[in-house]
């Protein structure tokens, strides 16, 4: 890019994102760091205990189908793009800006860029990253993150469709708590007459879409697909967090039906306050996700979607298991 100003919003734009769903455009998809050698280069390098590989059926409605696979020490970067570009893979970049000062630089960069432009955020910090590479027509099952995020799109297009948050027609509130509380993964239970409800959106290559925080979204690719998804906290997150949290560890183990997600006022903080305090004196049980990555599958291009099957199952590449 040849200027500073890889964002140009009108102030509207500024104003009103992440209060409602919205596609607008960015110029970061014609760096480098987004061209196919340079991302053959880092699939190379990158640490397997951090790179996911997942895939998944056609039907949108069958989350289940939703697989992890094994990635072997020896595949090399050309072999991940060929199994993604000729299969039916999912490839997760986490920590991106862990790995990469460059990567680190871009992401701190554009949200330096809406802290100051979007004042409402209160000044948000970016959280968690990860770098997508995807094959033609795979999808991300209908699901919610806890974290607030956004999707930059860099290549390829496809199609988002972003449903009303907090809204528990299309979020069960006991999935919502179990999503904060580490206790499910973030796919949802889908019903296609959700689609009524929906904003839907094409992405092309310089479209970056946003939602409001905890809007459930499902996403079908046309062709093969690069964007880079990134997650911020700012101080009202952590609000809607802890009381989430209240509510899962606190009111639900004491037997409460009927359990507020007000996050405002007394009531709310004392809920917050109670939370922390128990937590600290003696934390509460997470379950380890990570355990929950053991697969029969594995990555190859030279097999029908890009993977094959393995005689026995183990622990994929990427769970805190794996021992190679």
């Amino acid at each position: 890019m040849n200027d500073n100003s890889p964002l140009a919003w009108t102030a509207d734009e500024y104003a009103s994102f992440g209060l409602i769903p919205q596609v607008n455009r960015h110029r970061y998809h014609e760096l480098d760091l987004f061209d196919k050698a340079p991302l053959i280069t880092l699939l190379d390098n990158y640490p397997r205990k951090w790179l996911q590989a997942f895939t998944m059926g056609d039907d949108a409605c069958r989350s289940e189908d939703w697989s992890c696979v094994d990635i072997a020490p020896d595949t090399t970067g050309t072999e991940l793009w060929e199994a993604v570009e000729n299969g039916r893979v999912w490839l997760n970049i986490t920590h991106v800006e862990e790995y990469s000062d460059a990567y680190a630089s871009l992401i701190q960069g554009m949200y330096e860029h809406l802290g100051e432009h979007c004042p409402h955020l209160q000044n948000p910090k970016a959280h968690y990253s990860t770098l997508l590479i995807s094959s033609p027509r795979a999808q991300v099952y209908y699901h919610l993150d806890a974290e607030p995020n956004m999707l930059w799109h860099m290549r390829g297009e496809k199609r988002i469709w972003v449903y009303p948050a907090m809204d528990t027609r299309f979020v069960p509130q006991e999935y919502l708590e179990d999503i904060y509380a580490g206790e499910i993964d973030e796919n949802l239970p889908y019903d296609p007459s959700f689609d009524a409800s929906a904003e839907n959106f094409l992405l092309t290559p310089g479209d970056v879409a946003s939602w409001p925080h905890n809007g459930p979204h499902r996403i079908v690719n046309d062709n093969m697909n690069v964007s880079l998804a990134t997650s911020y906290y700012t101080p009202l997150i952590y609000k809607r967090q802890y009381v989430q949290l209240a509510n899962r560890f606190v009111l639900r183990n004491m037997g409460l039906r009927t359990r507020s997600m007000a996050e405002h006022g007394a009531v709310p903080a004392f809920k917050r306050f109670t939370y922390r305090a128990i937590n600290k004196a003696r934390p509460f049980a997470r379950r380890n996700r990570s355990a929950t990555y053991v697969t029969d599958l594995q990555i190859d291009p030279t097999e029908p979607n890009g993977i094959r099957k393995l005689p026995e199952k183990r622990p994929a590449s990427f769970s805190n298991q794996a021992t190679a």
